[in-house]
Order: structure tokens, then C-alpha cells, then sequence
């Protein structure tokens, strides 16, 4: 399939995916909401960090790191960037609060959720220490959901996203997960990965036996994005797939530095995305580096049989394990804010931890969540009344 089919069906699957739920709408629509509501957010006094970007709770998930061990923490860095604390916490917040029906609960419910939320990050910052969730240390749904993931390998995900065809392994075009490409883009793709793989030790690893367009996520969905198969290991069930995802730039950073608010130069967009991923995260994931293809720079990690994401509506049903797993990942969010402390500019912890202790921002930032909350609900059923187009819940 051509480039523009390609990117005409992807942007037609998100539309369609943003007019399901008040929370899917805000996921997708994250400059409209900094365009809105980030003068208000920057009159509320925060120590810079570094951010996340776009940070509501399917944001969070697992991953495997360099060391080999599975982690629960904060992904997805496309908007990455450097401004203050309170711009990852709200729109964190916010989202907690709109995905009340996915989680089965009411709005008040929700908004009593959000207040734990904010308590338990404060607590996490107070205590100024940077501290991690894998399987030895998480409980709750966090828990279930990384011990659930030890049952799954490598051959289960291969046969979830590929077929042999004549004794050889290739992409699977049936599952809605990938795209058949024009012959040139997949040789372009795999002279890219061929060049990156000749500066590796074990350059066979990375001999791409297939290459497709990538479907996932919502955000990034219309733009280059491909998954390729690699040889791998080896045999059978050895080979691997990576994710190379294009960076063409975070959306929150530019609006930060009109406001006051300079950025860091990087050699490249990925470039930013990985150094930041990398200083955030408890664990730096296999293979997370950059990669060039053309003008355009990459993010390359590889896709793992134990990545997976906590949906919220996971989180439906028992309120200890609700509360246990939205208070766990605020306190992923003070963590990695402590972790990145003193980085480029960025507070340090002492700063951190005096912030957290203050008592002037809590409630002027819960008031712009809900008020932001709420705008957020309207915007989405102006889409969802929309002639032709039928919103899910």
C-alpha cells in the first residue's frame, strides 16, 4: 500500500477511536488541551523537571529493561520535554477523572480517586526517594498483571504476530496490528536497520527478514511507524521484532518555551525521547536507542512478549485494587521526577521535596483538573453527536 493510503486509513482509525470515550478523545487530543489550559497551569509555582509529556494512565505499563527484569513504569516519551511538575500531575489527573466509565465508577468516585492520586505523589516526593515496581515489589492489579506476564514467550508473541510461509516466518497483515507496505519504504526501512546493525558486535541479530506499517496506540496513529522482523536468535522461535516509531517532535515543547520556558538542544528528536527515557525510567528497555531513515529520526526498541499496558478498564471492580494501582503510578510519576533531579536543569530533590511538602498548589491544581475534566467531557460529545459517528459509552 502506498504512503498516503496508508496514512489516510490510519488517521481515519483514530478519529474513530477518539470518538468512543471522553478519555480516548483527551488522549488523542493532547495540544488542544495544552492550548487551553497551560496559561493557567504555569500560574500555579512548580520546580522544573522533566516530563513525561502526556502522561495519563494507559500511558503506564510494562516493559522489559536491559537488565532482563520486567518493569511497571511510566512510557510512551514522544512529548518529552523539560517545564514544571504540575504539567505531568495534571494531566494525569485529568484523565483519571474522565475514565470513570471505563473503570465503572461515577465522577464523584473519580474525582476521590484523583485526590488519593495527588496524595500519594506528594508523599512519594516528601520522601525523596526514587524507588521502582517489578513483580517482587508490586501488588494489587500491578502485581497480577506483571506475574501474569512470566507465562508469556517469545514463540507466543511471534505466533500472535507472524505466520510461516514455506518454512520461513513473516508478518501477519489479518490481525489489524500491521500494514502491508510499497516494496520501496520496507527497503528503505531494512538498508536503515542493515546500517545500524553493521556498528553492533552480533550483526546477524538484526537481519530483516520483514518489515510493515505498525497500528498501535492513538496519538501517534497516521505517522510513520513500523514494525520489522529479525533474525533474532536464530531457529524457529528465535527471532525478534523491534518497533521503530518516528519522532517528529513534542507538541508541549515549543508552547513551553513561548511561555518562558526554554529547552535543551538534542542531536535529533529521538535523541530526546531516548535521553529522556532513559534518565526517567527505573530501567532503560532492550535495544532503546535512535535510528535514522532518510531525514527522519526513529526511536528503535524491541517489541517484548511481556510489554503490555494497564488499561483502566482493568482497574473496574474492586476499589482497594483501583485506588492501590492509581496511587502506584503517581507515585511512578514523583519517582521519576526525583529520579531525573538535577538533570539539565532540572530541580533537585531537596527542591522536589520542599515542593511536595507545601500546601499552597494541591488545591488550585485539583480545581483545574475538574474544571478541565469537565471541558474535556463537552469537547468529546460535540465529536460524538457528530452525523455518522457513534460514541461507545
Amino acid at each position: 500500500m502506498k504512503r498516503p493510503e496508508i496514512e489516510s486509513e490510519l488517521l481515519a482509525l483514530r478519529q474513530r477511536k477518539m470518538a468512543q470515550s471522553a478519555f480516548a478523545h483527551f488522549r488523542g487530543s493532547g495540544e488542544a488541551f495544552y492550548g487551553r489550559w497551560l496559561a493557567p497551569l504555569l500560574a500555579i509555582e512548580a520546580p522544573a523537571v522533566w516530563l513525561n509529556g502526556d502522561l495519563h494512565l494507559e500511558n503506564f505499563g510494562t516493559y522489559r529493561g536491559d537488565n532482563r527484569l520486567t518493569y511497571f513504569d511510566i512510557g510512551d516519551f514522544d512529548d518529552a520535554c523539560r517545564g514544571p511538575a504540575s504539567i505531568d500531575l495534571l494531566r494525569f489527573l485529568v484523565g483519571v477523572q474522565l475514565a470513570a466509565p471505563e473503570m465503572g465508577v461515577t465522577s464523584a468516585a473519580a474525582r476521590d480517586l484523583s485526590r488519593h492520586a495527588l496524595g500519594r505523589y506528594r508523599a512519594a516526593l516528601v520522601d525523596g526517594k526514587a524507588r521502582w515496581l517489578e513483580r517482587r515489589t508490586a501488588d494489587g492489579a500491578i502485581g497480577d498483571l506483571l506475574r501474569e506476564l512470566e507465562s508469556r514467550s517469545q514463540a507466543d508473541l511471534l505466533d500472535k504476530r507472524t505466520v510461516l510461509k514455506n518454512g520461513k516466518r513473516r508478518l501477519r497483515f489479518d490481525t489489524g496490528k500491521a500494514i502491508k507496505l510499497a516494496r520501496a519504504e520496507v527497503a528503505s526501512v531494512s538498508a536503515a536497520i542493515d546500517r545500524f546493525a553493521r556498528t553492533r558486535a552480533h550483526p546477524e541479530f538484526f537481519r530483516v527478514l520483514d518489515v510493515a506499517q505498525r497500528v498501535a496506540g492513538l496519538g501517534a496513529l497516521g505517522r510513520k511507524r513500523y514494525v520489522a522482523l529479525i533474525a533474532g536468535n536464530g531457529g524457529r522461535n528465535g527471532q525478534a521484532l523491534i518497533d521503530l516509531k518516528s519522532q517528529p517532535g513534542s507538541l508541549l515543547a515549543p508552547l513551553l518555551a513561548a511561555a518562558g520556558w526554554p529547552q535543551p538542544a538534542f542531536a535529533s528528536e529521538a535523541a530526546r525521547v531516548v535521553a529522556v527515557e532513559y534518565r526517567l525510567q527505573a530501567a532503560a528497555p532492550a535495544f532503546l536507542t535512535e535510528l535514522r531513515i532518510g531525514r527522519d529520526s526513529y526511536t528503535f526498541r524491541e517489541l517484548q512478549p511481556d510489554q503490555d499496558k494497564l488499561e483502566a478498564r482493568h482497574l473496574a471492580g474492586d476499589p482497594d485494587r483501583r485506588h492501590a494501582a492509581i496511587g502506584a503510578m503517581a507515585e511512578l510519576i514523583a519517582w521519576a521526577q526525583l529520579r531525573s533531579g538535577g538533570w539539565q536543569e532540572g530541580a533537585g530533590i531537596d527542591r522536589l521535596m520542599e515542593w511536595g511538602r507545601r500546601r499552597d498548589w494541591p488545591g488550585p491544581l485539583l480545581k483545574l483538573a475538574g474544571d478541565s475534566a469537565k471541558a474535556a467531557r463537552s469537547a468529546w460529545r460535540k465529536v460524538a453527536e457528530t452525523p455518522g459517528r457513534k460514541a461507545a459509552g
